[in-house]
């Protein structure tokens, strides 16, 4: 697992070690999480593809560059164990952790909240391929890459189909492989959108996968909403891939991989932002999850796990030491604690504008002008008239004032 990131002349971050704690012991049975969360522009997406290169697709990163002069270096634990940029552009910078000799054998994946997944043509069982590492750690996936998802995940509920008629009357303790996992997979879909979903295999004429979900049978991929698209494109991508990586030589839910996870709230509810993140730590718990994210509700949902927030300084954006995510934390919370905005910014810009204007007021009155008073008590009502939230400030307000000004 990666451990810490030494950075040096890198833009736009100043020299300076990134730390990666690990998971603690309350947190076993869950993935070991890491949130990388800053405003526009402070390069946590920079750093993911920092972690990509490392694994072996370093094509995200050298788009992302800004200097074109200097030589681009990897190292990974020693000089001797380094990749070289495609096209010697523009960066240095140090990985220290054991990754020497056994990055190529961890099953690493990246990805972003695209909704790429569409129809696409299956066999009722293809010959399962092992996926391309370089692919798997792509951001970005065109839609005709969903054929080949489509068929992974028809591959699997087939096979499970297999086993289960294999077994036949046996009575075992655990179910095989395949069948626990499409369940887990099925599961964990159906635990985020609050609604049940498996996925079906018209066997009949020619083959085809649809999705059962709610109260609706068999709905064709490009009627599903935006929202489980993307979810489906990542999460269900991130089961059946490890599946096919593995060959049949491990159970994916329980072997190590890293995940790369760039703004996947994208198209989704706050609802089901809340138990993305969750449910994706109990599905993978021996996994390394980097999540780049500007959702409050993202952050807020995770219990175990650690976040780290980007700030830009007069010399460049620095990553703070990394917070321990706690229980019991809300979005409002990570609002102000974490992304660092004040309760008047919990309005729309406008009604901002009006509450900080009448704090001045105020707070004059308090120290004894009272024209200001009068402007205060003006800006109340006007203020008041916006929502009952508001009225219901403001005349806890002017109470206050009239408490504490009765010669106003």
């Amino acid at each position: 697992m990666f451990r810490q990131l030494e950075i040096k002349d890198f833009s736009p971050f100043q020299d300076q070690t990134i730390h990666f704690p690990e998971k603690t012991k309350e947190a076993e049975d869950l993935a070991e999480i890491h949130i990388l969360t800053g405003i526009n522009g402070t390069g946590k997406t920079r750093l993911l593809s920092i972690l990509a290169a490392v694994l072996g697709e370093d094509a995200h990163l050298i788009k992302r560059l800004t200097k074109a002069t200097e030589t681009v270096l990897i190292e990974v634990n020693s000089p001797g164990n380094s990749i070289t940029s495609r096209d010697g552009r523009g960066y240095y910078l140090q990985i220290h952790g054991d990754f020497a000799s056994s990055s190529q054998n961890i099953p690493a994946f990246s990805y972003n909240g695209a909704a790429y997944v569409q129809d696409a043509k299956i066999g009722l069982m293809s010959a399962s391929q092992i996926p391309n590492p370089k692919i798997n750690l792509s951001f970005s996936r065109p839609p005709d890459q969903s054929q080949e998802l489509l068929q992974s995940i028809a591959n699997l509920k087939i096979r499970a189909a297999m086993e289960n008629l294999n077994a036949g009357s046996t009575t075992t303790i655990e179910l095989p492989r395949a069948v626990r996992l499409i369940k887990r997979l099925e599961s964990t879909l159906s635990s985020i959108t609050g609604q049940n979903l498996t996925f079906h295999i018209e066997s009949y004429g020619e083959p085809n996968i649809m999705v059962n979900w709610g109260n609706n049978e068999k709905l064709l991929f490009s009627l599903l909403p935006d929202g489980l698209r993307s979810i489906i494109g990542w999460l269900a991508h991130a089961v059946v891939m490890m599946d096919a990586t593995l060959q049949g030589k491990e159970d994916p839910i329980d072997s190590s991989a890293i995940f790369l996870l760039d703004e996947i709230e994208s198209h989704l509810h706050p609802s089901w932002q809340r138990k993305i993140l969750p449910a994706f730590q109990k599905l993978f718990p021996k996994a390394q999850i980097f999540v780049a994210t500007h959702s409050p509700f993202v952050i807020s949902s995770i219990n175990h796990g650690w976040i780290h927030c980007l700030v830009n300084e007069n010399e460049g954006v620095f990553v703070k030491n990394a917070i321990p995510a706690s229980r019991g934390d809300s979005y409002m919370s990570v609002l102000e604690d974490i992304m660092g905005l004040n309760e008047l910014q919990s309005y729309d810009p406008e009604t901002e504008q009006l509450l900080i204007q009448f704090k001045k007021y105020r707070d004059d009155a308090y120290n004894g002008n009272t024209d200001s008073y009068k402007s205060a008590h003006e800006l109340a009502l006007q203020i008041a008239e916006r929502g009952n939230e508001l009225r219901f400030m403001m005349g806890c307000e002017i109470a206050q004032m009239k408490k504490r000004l009765p010669l106003a």
